[in-house]
């Protein structure tokens, strides 16, 4: 019995995340993904099964490799609240990226035909996304630096902030990202006014 290789597989999901971004869903085939893996396609088929398959596994890996990268700030026991700096500032870099600017226009054009990668989307990222900034915030609370009755609002009040207005001019096309100064600017305001309504 074949085993799959852990490296192949995910050569496989480069591959097919490259094309399927370069070319949307119905612009890309599973003899390009493997051509780009590089693979033979009875290789790509015993990964998987079908394209939807495929494009599915793609997009679950995508969000939790940008989940990793908002995470990489630290959750330890908070002795002040500069470490919600380093969410903000994680979580713009995060949804600002290129790569996820690129992913959220795919499946919103893609939504009518996969109508469960919806869900498949928040659970793997929003949903963790907002539980991991509220323990942050509950941490703060217990030690008295902020106010906060409702840690799972309130994560979605300073995650909001950080998108607004400018993160839908860059999934629209009309902004190419953030400039550092801008980020900076963001990422600043959202959290100090943050701050200021959860007060002690």
């Amino acid at each position: 019995m074949r085993t799959h290789s852990p490296a192949k597989r995910q050569a496989i999901l480069d591959g097919a995340r490259r094309e399927f971004l370069a070319h949307g869903y119905s612009g890309t085939s599973m003899e390009s993904i493997a051509e780009a893996a590089p693979v033979s396609k009875p290789t790509l088929y015993r990964y998987f099964s079908s394209k939807h398959a495929l494009f599915a596994a793609v997009v679950e890996s995508q969000c939790d490799a940008l989940f990793m990268t908002l995470s990489e700030a630290t959750l330890t026991e908070p002795e002040s609240v500069d470490g919600l700096k380093a969410i903000a500032e994680g979580f713009v870099d995060l949804i600002y990226s290129k790569d996820s600017l690129a992913l959220y226009r795919l499946l919103i054009a893609e939504q009518i035909h996969f109508p469960e990668l919806g869900a498949q989307v928040y659970q793997s990222s929003c949903g963790p996304m907002i539980e991991w900034v509220s323990r942050y915030l509950s941490a703060l609370d217990r030690r008295g630096l902020v106010e906060i009755k409702q840690p799972d609002a309130s994560s979605e009040v300073l995650l909001g902030m950080l998108q607004g207005a400018s993160h839908f001019r860059c999934l629209i096309g009309i902004q190419e990202g953030l400039l550092q100064d801008q980020r900076d600017a963001l990422v600043e305001g959202a959290v100090s006014l943050f701050l200021k309504g959860h007060q002690s």
